[in-house]
Order: structure tokens, then sequence, then C-alpha cells
């Protein structure tokens, strides 16, 4: 028998929707009130919602939904490497990222893809400054995170959600890891991009008419070494004063991620120890 359910309609493999096939008007970042499409301020992040415990056969799991963006991450180990490779007195971090089919305007392939792969490299390095490595010789840590929705901030969200999964797992860290991510056009800064603003600007990069702008993504470490930087991704053409200001918001606004993050797994652990009594 074939792999396709009788009991449901299961449309085309390759589908464009209509809205891609309409003509695309000109959008400008700010309406008259300047004011962004879903009525935020450039100051202003989208709303957040945060959860661990998501996922029950993973040693630690966390979800986090930063607007209409939705992660989900599951950690697992440590655990002894396999017999036959090369191992380490350090743990060894693998880390994969994946989309759903239905995660992006157009269908993704179950295939990774380029950006795929950047983004498990990009974890990956940001991880190894956070788990103490040292801790677990001869081990590994997987971390795999699941996207069922980009709407933009993409890899910010993910480095909150592993960093959630990872301490709801009881691996040591030196902190809670979160992300933040930033956009520069027209000399504005702009705080959590949507994908229709990370499009836009991705656009007029590569045009001619391009004034310069440019976007800046951070996993910050609130608490450990006064704010260290875990991961700094810079695209654009911006100058190295905008970068610093940038920067220092991304911290900023990391800070409020790191609240409400540990207030998370603070609400976590007590509800485990009201369950047990």
């Amino acid at each position: 028998m074939g792999s396709r359910d009788p009991r449901r309609f299961m449309g085309p493999e390759k589908t464009t929707p209509y809205t891609l096939l309409q003509c695309q008007k000109k959008s400008q970042f700010l309406d008259s009130d300047n004011l962004r499409r879903d009525g935020r301020t450039p100051a202003d992040a989208r709303k957040q919602f945060m959860s661990v415990g998501v996922i029950t056969q993973a040693k630690g799991s966390a979800y986090v939904e930063i607007g209409d963006t939705k992660v989900v991450c599951g950690v697992y180990g440590p655990k002894e490497v396999q017999r036959g490779n090369d191992f380490k007195m350090t743990c060894q971090v693998l880390c994969e990222v994946k989309f759903a089919p239905f995660s992006c305007t157009i269908r993704k392939s179950p295939q990774p893809d380029r950006r795929q792969k950047e983004m498990s490299r990009q974890l990956k390095e940001t991880l190894e400054a956070v788990i103490v490595l040292e801790k677990f010789p001869k081990s590994q840590i997987d971390v795999f995170v699941t996207v069922i929705e980009d709407e933009g901030g993409l890899l910010s969200a993910c480095i909150t959600a592993a960093g959630l999964a990872l301490c709801h797992a009881n691996i040591d860290v030196y902190d809670i890891v979160t992300g933040a991510s930033m956009l520069w056009h027209k000399g504005i800064l702009y705080v959590d991009p949507s994908r229709h603003e990370e499009e836009c600007e991705r656009i007029l990069g590569q045009s001619k008419e391009s004034e310069g702008g440019g976007s800046l993504t951070v996993g910050v470490m609130p608490t450990h070494a006064s704010g260290q930087v875990a991961l700094m991704l810079q695209e654009g053409e911006v100058s190295p004063e905008a970068v610093i200001e940038g920067l220092n918001l991304a911290v900023e606004s990391s800070q409020k991620i790191y609240t409400l993050s540990r207030q998370t797994l603070l609400d976590h652990v007590e509800s485990a120890l009201q369950d047990g009594k």
C-alpha cells in the first residue's frame, strides 16, 4: 500500500499561495502615525510566550512564541559518544534546526537547505559558549529545534528556546542565554523585526536605491560576566556608531527576555513541587 492516507484530502506537494501572485505594492515601514504594520513603534517588541516541558520524551524541552514566530526545542543527553567516533575530554554539542513544511509562506522541503544548515551552525557555536563543557567529558548533548512558524526574528527565538530547554534538562550552563534581533532601515533602528520587515530590507539592500541598512542578531547571557555576548551576527552596511547603539539596545531587550525566561523556569519548578506534595 502507498503512503497516502485515503481518509484525508492531500493537496499537491508544490503549491503557491495566491497572495504571492497579486501585485505587490510598495510598503513603508511606518505609516502616517509613525507606527509599524502591527501597531508597534520602532522601539517596541512583540508579545512573547514561553513554556517548558512540552516534549515528554526529551530530557528538557521548551516552546517559545514571539509574535507569530513559534519554535519548539528538545534537548537529549548528556549521553556517551558513540563507539568508533572521535571523543574529546569536553562535551560535544550537536544542533539541528528543522522547518516544518507549513512554517513558511512557500512549502518547505523536508531536505535541509543552506539556511537550515547555517542556523544549525550558528546555534551550535552559541550553545558551546553557554554550556559548561568541562562538566561532561566524553559525552554529547543533542539539541533539536523545530520551527513551527517563521514570522521574523527566527534565530533569536531559537536561541531563547534552546537556552530554556537546557535549563529544563538540568544541564550546567553559565547563564540562561536569550536572543534578540534588530534591523536598520533609513537610519531608524527597529526592535524585533517581523518577517515582512526583514524581507523588505533584504530586497531594498539588493537594489541600487538602497540608503544603507542591515540587521543584527545577538545571543546574550545577561548575568554572566556583566552581560557576555555568546553570538553576534551583523549583516548589511551600518556605521560603527549605529552598531554600538543596536548592540546596547539588543542587550537591553535580552535582559527583558531573560526576566520572562527566568520566571517561566521558576513557575515550572513551583508547579512541580506542588504536584509532588
